[in-house]
């Protein structure tokens, strides 16, 4: 009680003086004002006399030239001369992305009762990347930018509109990594992406790098296919690191180590797209690299009238995922239905290889042996540099039966004679009836009416299955409901699994692939800034778009570096998904 007594005697002057204490704010840069591309920076905003702050500062925006990182709270108490001093210093983490000498305005500051505003700052950031060995460090690391890097590399720099190729994104460290996380992931302008990371934990190899020892994995791995042509160049990617630095700070952790972030920031890549050469075959696959095309159907004889199963099948090399609906040239007698799709790509070498499976119905109408004709699609082989056709082979179905009139299958006939003796004539009853009882009741209009809905129905049933072979924007918007639906019901079966990239790879495929259709834009290469622009033509609520755009992020943030989830969040994230598509879809219709 005694010490507790002394204590306050003691600091009681210097509680006084503090709170008779001037506020004063200012705004400085660690680990000072030059950093290189890529590499962190903090500012600082310092409020010297007070404890606590009325509202957090409002910092400028940054994006043009830096990633924000996160921010934190640190507070102080010093005395000297038997004068208190507190301060209270917010620290906002950026990760610098863009060469130059950039301007950081003043920031306005709430303390004391009072608003102040910090003089204006200025920051160089240096050549991206720093060079190895130049011994830059960041000072609240203690991590050179020799020491931790990220590359990336493309298995091609110069490709033809349509070639898929595949880009790595490799880190490299001489230090002790605990975990990352991407701050930044630029979605490439003009190329369509598909994520083929591994799937579990990198692979840690050993290499050596201008005569250093690394330790370095592959953290991800994506297949690109431009869709035009020109010098595109694809963004860097901002990675943030845990890293374990040994400190001869006798408070740190264990054996005087302490777990620090810092920043790192990959390469830009230039990559040349050059035209397809002139004089491509009808139809073209869009496949530029190998393809080949098989057909088979599940019998080979069927009645008249009954259903045979077409399987059409696209496999090789390059994007299989652009491979059109063949085009089957079936005799006139003969009625499609539009094709289930399946497919499936992977990386393959610089590219991709896969498959692509159309399973069509057909039902013939007239007997005889039919012959279904080959199937023709041209593509583009790199290698050789000219245009090549793949075929199937004709097939042969034997129809038996006899010929149905009409699409609904229902044979015309006369009146059949039942019987040809006398009928006798049935005597009614000696009742009369009432003369104001009208014959043409409800009943009568039913009965009368009844053949009339029937043709209207017939011929809204014929219009809908033309519109479908016929209208492709129709038709995807009949099946994109159904098909949202069915990608919500495999996403959720992945849920269960525990897989977090495939599952967040299908919700997005999900939300993505119901606006496609919707809006009747190819799935394949669809970026995010087009269909946000093609929904708010369509007069979609801003408030949908934004919800739309953030549940993509999302899933891109996950499926390039997953974060622990529960089974809970991820229902919770499906059920938010399913609501704003229910809302997306009724918007745009």
């Amino acid at each position: 009680m005694i010490a507790v007594v002394a204590l306050l005697a003691m600091w009681g002057p210097g509680v006084s003086r503090v709170a008779a204490q001037a506020v004063s704010v200012r705004a400085y840069l660690t680990p000072g004002n030059t950093v290189g591309v890529g590499r962190p920076f903090t500012l600082n905003v310092e409020v010297t006399g007070a404890q606590s702050l009325t509202e957090e500062p409002r910092v400028p925006d940054l994006s043009s030239f830096a990633q924000y990182l996160g921010s934190g709270t640190s507070s102080s108490v010093q005395m000297i001369n038997g004068r208190t001093t507190v301060s209270v210093t917010v620290q906002y983490r950026f990760q610098a992305l863009t060469e130059g000498t950039h301007q950081i305005p003043s920031i306005p500051v709430t303390a004391g009762g009072a608003t102040q505003r910090t003089d204006p700052l200025e920051l160089v950031v240096s050549a991206s990347p720093p060079a190895p060995g130049q011994g830059e460090r960041a000072a609240d690391s203690g991590v050179s930018a020799d020491d931790l890097f990220l590359t990336a590399e493309a298995t091609k720099t110069r490709v033809h509109d349509g070639e898929p190729f595949v880009v790595e994104y490799r880190i490299w460290t001489l230090v002790d990594v605990g975990s990352f996380s991407f701050t930044r992931v630029p979605e490439p302008q003009g190329f369509w992406v598909e994520d083929v990371t591994p799937e579990g934990q990198p692979r840690i190899e050993r290499i050596t790098r201008n005569g250093r020892a690394y330790t370095t994995a592959v953290i991800r791995r994506v297949a690109l296919v431009p869709s035009g042509t020109g010098t595109r160049t694809l963004e860097p990617v901002g990675l943030e690191v845990q890293v374990r630095v040994r400190r001869p700070d006798p408070f740190g952790d264990l054996f005087g180590s302490s777990v620090v972030p810092t920043s790192v920031l990959s390469n830009p890549l230039r990559i040349v797209v050059d035209p397809l050469p002139a004089g491509r075959p009808e139809p073209f696959s869009s496949v530029v690299g190998r393809l080949e095309l098989e057909a088979s159907i599940d019998r080979d004889s069927v009645a008249a009238n009954e259903a045979v199963t077409l399987t059409v099948r696209a496999s090789g090399e390059g994007n299989l995922r652009a491979v059109p609906i063949p085009e089957l040239g079936l005799p006139p007698d003969f009625e499609a239905f539009p094709p289930e799709i399946s497919e499936s790509v992977q990386p393959f070498g610089p590219g991709l290889t896969g498959e692509k499976t159309f399973e069509f119905v057909l039902i013939p109408r007239a007997p005889g042996a039919r012959q279904l004709p080959a199937i023709t699609m041209g593509y583009f082989d790199e290698r050789a540099g000219v245009y090549r056709r793949a075929s199937t082979r004709p097939l042969t179905l034997t129809v038996s039966g006899t010929a149905v009139e009409g699409a609904g299958g229902a044979s015309r006939g006369g009146v059949a004679t039942l019987r040809e003796d006398i009928r006798f004539i049935r005597l009614g009853s000696d009742e009369l009836e009432r003369r104001d009882q009208t014959l043409f009741g409800p009943a009568f209009w039913m009965v009368a009416l009844l053949p009339l809905v029937g043709i209207a129905g017939a011929i809204g049933l014929r219009r809908h299955r033309d519109l479908l072979e016929g209208d492709v924007a129709y038709a995807r918007g009949r099946r994109a409901s159904r098909l949202a639906r069915k990608r919500l019901a495999e996403a959720r079966r992945l849920a269960a699994g525990g897989d977090s990239r495939a599952f967040h790879a299908e919700v997005a495929r999900a939300l993505r692939g119901l606006a496609a259709d919707r809006l009747n834009l190819p799935e394949a290469g669809l970026q995010s800034a087009d269909m946000v622009e093609r929904l708010a033509a369509r007069g979609v609520a801003e408030a949908t778009i934004a919800e739309v755009r953030e549940c993509l992020e999302h899933c891109d943030r996950q499926r390039f570096a997953p974060q622990p989830s529960d089974q809970q969040e991820k229902s919770r994230f499906l059920e938010r998904v399913g609501a704003l598509m229910t809302t997306l879809d009724r918007a745009v219709r």
